[in-house]
């Protein structure tokens, strides 16, 4: 896990510092979209499961008006899960969509990594501001999927990355 975490703070430090850089003057001149780096904890106070997880998404210049929204950001995540019944934790790695316009939602999925193996697993979001709730999913051995494998509230930052389509 240590060796994911150094990865992505190698990858996101070029980007922030470009993007803090290119904060003064007009937004537009910024050569990246803007978006966000999140970090977030997800509890359930009932099943005392919890987990936290890195995210960031870039805006699709597409969709919405510059500064104004609503803003379609696609990511990445990574996180870590510990479910106490079960006495264990994992990793895991998602693609997520995120859409936002005052509140937000989304949806995502990737691969989980349990006990040496690599399962599927899916989300599903939403919220206001930095509460929310999340609900994900395993896929099992045979092909389905077990339903409510995590089911928690979110309690998350969004730092903001300016650029020329997402800025305030």
């Amino acid at each position: 896990m240590k060796k994911y975490i150094l990865i992505i703070f190698l990858v996101l430090n070029p980007i922030i510092a470009q993007t803090q850089t290119e904060n003064s003057g007009d937004p537009s001149d910024n050569p990246l979209p803007g978006g966000y780096i999140g970090i977030s904890y997800e509890f359930d106070i009932k099943n005392k499961k919890r987990g936290y997880q890195v995210s960031l998404g870039f805006a699709m210049p597409q969709i919405g008006n510059p500064g104004q929204g609503p803003y379609l950001l696609p990511g990445i995540a990574i996180g870590n899960r510990y479910l106490p019944k079960e006495k264990k934790s994992h990793f895991y790695f998602d693609m997520q969509i995120i859409f936002f316009a005052g509140i937000w939602g989304g949806v995502g999925y990737g691969k989980a990594f349990i006990d040496g193996e690599k399962r599927s697993r899916r989300k599903f979001f939403g919220g206001y501001l930095p509460i929310g709730y999340v609900m994900e999913n395993l896929k099992l051995s045979e092909g389905s999927w077990e339903s409510n494998t995590f089911n928690a509230w979110h309690l998350g930052l969004p730092l903001p990355l300016i650029g020329y389509h997402f800025h305030p």
